[in-house]
């Protein structure tokens, strides 16, 4: 299966189920509406506290939904996961936070010195230095991300366990399996998509009152990119395990 047929594959796939792509984008909706609700002035710490839990509850929904799709798909299922399974759902979303959480603690720690060291939080080097320690940071980030995609796959042939999360032996195996032209593909697909998903929320949650336009980008082009990411990831992981790309 080349990379034509895993992206045409992944816009029927995508397509197939309008209400399920609507409802998941209902859930990235509310979970960035809740958190810029959670930063309003002169709101009650009581509700604030109520809305930034809420709106981690969904995050963790959202991640294992589209962990859900990786994993199904890898498994041979050819339509959208139904919206059951709600623990299950959840402790995958948990379970790929924290790897997410132990495979960039180190740049992010990088960046976030930076970032308070630019600020004047902390304060001891120059702006120049101030640079140089985000920069890193986020260049080992970009060097980790091809790895924790391949961590991601292999965790989708062994139903979300952390542990395959990190046997590197088979992240390694299946990073030189894919070659360097489908994670290229991966790299450009799963950072660029998620950047555009994270432009469409936050300039509609921005724009008040909501137009159409609004709504349809952060309930239909938001959750289209994410599933068909999804998708993608998921096909050529199957395709990996058959050696078929």
């Amino acid at each position: 299966m080349g990379l034509k047929e895993i992206i045409l594959d992944s816009f029927r796939y995508t397509t197939s189920n309008w209400g399920k792509l609507i409802i998941l984008g209902l859930v990235i909706f509310l979970t960035d509406l809740t958190n810029e609700l959670s930063l309003f002035e002169n709101l009650a710490d009581e509700i604030s506290a109520m809305l930034i839990i809420v709106s981690i509850l969904l995050v963790i929904f959202e991640i294992g939904y589209i962990f859900r799709i990786i994993e199904e798909t890898t498994h041979g299922s050819q339509t959208l996961p139904a919206f059951n399974r709600i623990w299950e759902t959840f402790f995958h979303g948990l379970k790929e936070i924290l790897v997410i959480v132990l495979y960039f603690i180190f740049p992010f720690a990088l960046v976030l010195l930076g970032a308070m060291e630019i600020n004047d939080v902390i304060g001891h080097f120059s702006m120049e230095v101030d640079l140089f320690i985000i920069l890193t940071g986020l260049f080992i980030a970009s060097l980790l991300y091809i790895p924790f995609q391949a961590a991601v796959l292999n965790m989708a042939n062994h139903h979300g366990t952390i542990r395959s999360g990190f046997d590197l032996k088979k992240i390694f195996n299946k990073m030189r399996k894919m070659g360097f032209k489908n994670l290229g593909f991966v790299y450009i697909l799963t950072v660029l998509f998620a950047l555009v998903v994270r432009y469409i929320l936050s300039d509609t949650i921005k724009i008040l009152p909501y137009s159409l336009g609004d709504l349809i980008s952060s309930l239909i082009i938001a959750p289209f990119i994410l599933v068909f990411t999804a998708r993608t990831l998921g096909l050529i992981n199957k395709c990996l395990d058959k050696n078929k790309i």
